[in-house]
């Protein structure tokens, strides 16, 4: 997955020799042969790059799944807490339910629930994506709007805050994480939507945003979304180094190990990581025998990465272990 390291650094007939010839030379020679080497090692480094978080991963058939309960048929997103617990949530309700990763059965589960001038209702919508963030969860609705609430013991009813944005239904958001060095929430946008000028649409121009999701950042200080987006995901460069077409966000997720953002896209059967400035580092594709529709993504601790997908009559959760290296 990652780039090859350089063949300078093996350990092999080339180095052995060059290493060879220069032991009974002088010390000069010696010093010049290292400077050598250093020079060559930064090279490698520049151009055929470093480990990323996604070489920690196999992403094949070998990996562990469990079914979910009928009630996480379509889940949609899931997050882990800082103690390592792991929650998940449906698509059409803001029940969120704590999971056993290792089977798949639900722990248990609670109901966020918003006022109104009657009472309350338990929170139903579009819901894409959790989230924890210093002590709170956020639950996350496709046309940008943040609910923030406590946890709760199996059962209960807890009060959920509502937080609007100025994105809509036309950005399709659809991945929410919490990014802890800028106290911000992301959100990933399937969509771009910028209305055409009358002279572009005459002339059958196409929209410059039609192939950029944006990842935008609400700000947990002053609880707003910052205007410009924090970057940019650019389908076309996705499309020329992966090969893969169509990419969209479907969850996303910053990998605690790596400071590096994991994002999931369904429409494309892939994993990508981006750099905090949105550039592409590295991409795997999905087995479409496991994942049929990913739709969350999550990291704990110690980097095992949980892949969620929605299914005909069940969830799945898959895990995929850390390799040690």
């Amino acid at each position: 997955m990652c780039f090859p390291v350089s063949i300078f650094l093996h350990d092999g007939p080339w180095l052995s020799g060059f290493l060879a010839r220069i032991a009974g030379a002088g010390s000069l020679a010696r010093t010049a042969a290292a400077g050598l080497v250093v020079v060559l090692s930064l090279m490698a480094d520049v151009v055929y790059g470093v480990p990323t978080a996604l070489d920690r991963y196999v992403f094949d058939e070998r990996a562990a799944g469990v079914g979910l309960a009928s009630m996480l048929r379509e889940v949609s997103g899931i997050a882990i807490s800082p103690d390592g617990r792991l929650f998940a949530h449906n698509d059409e309700e803001g029940t969120v339910y704590q999971l056993d990763p290792d089977t798949g059965n639900v722990i248990k589960s609670f109901y966020p629930v918003e006022k109104r001038w009657y009472g309350h209702d338990r929170l139903a919508g579009d819901f894409e994506d959790i989230a924890f963030a210093d002590g709170y969860f956020y639950l996350v609705s496709s046309s940008g709007v943040l609910y923030r609430f406590e946890e709760g013991s199996d059962g209960e009813e807890v009060p959920a805050g509502k937080y609007e944005t100025f994105l809509d239904e036309r950005f399709d958001v659809e991945g929410l994480c919490f990014d802890p060095v800028e106290g911000e929430l992301l959100l990933a946008c399937k969509q771009w939507p910028d209305g055409l000028h009358l002279k572009e649409f005459l002339f059958g121009k196409q929209s410059t945003r039609k192939k950029k999701k944006p990842v935008f950042a609400f700000s947990l200080s002053t609880m707003s979304l910052q205007e410009k987006p924090r970057f940019v995901i650019d389908a076309d460069i996705v499309k020329k180094r992966s090969g893969r077409k169509g990419f969209r966000p479907s969850a996303i997720m910053l990998h605690p190990l790596s400071d590096t953002f994991l994002v999931v896209s369904s429409s494309a059967g892939m994993i990508a990581e981006f750099s905090r400035s949105g550039e592409l580092l590295d991409w795997s594709s999905l087995s479409p025998a496991i994942h049929g529709q990913p739709e969350g993504i999550a990291v704990a601790g110690n980097g095992d990465l949980y892949i969620s997908d929605e299914g005909i009559m069940h969830g799945r959760l898959t895990r995929y272990r850390a390799i040690t290296r």
